[in-house]
């Protein structure tokens, strides 16, 4: 690479959505690809009533866990995808010797 070559610009977003009940709190982290798919993260935290200081660290708490599980998802999906990229290497290299 000599540095003038074009950098590719992926954009991808993630919006987080809290809903909150009176003793707990539940986050959503959504990732949006720009090819149009998506994943999904879930967290749950208990939390004091909504005003109290409580309510803030339960709320941290869920958002957190929804974005360990955006990450475990995404962890999963990359083992997926390289397996099957194994597969098919591995596939098209024993047939390119027969």
């Amino acid at each position: 690479m000599t540095g003038t070559e074009p950098m590719m610009t992926d954009k991808w977003t993630i919006d987080v959505s809290l809903q909150h009940e009176p003793y707990r709190v539940r986050a959503e982290a959504l990732l949006r690809l720009e090819d149009g798919g998506e994943f999904v993260g879930i967290g749950i935290a208990e939390a004091g009533l909504r005003n109290g200081a409580t309510s803030q660290i339960g709320s941290y708490l869920a958002v957190t866990r929804a974005l360990s599980d955006l990450t475990a998802e995404l962890l999963e999906t990359v083992a997926s995808d390289v397996a099957r990229s194994i597969e098919v290497d591995g596939l098209l290299a024993t047939q390119s010797t027969n």
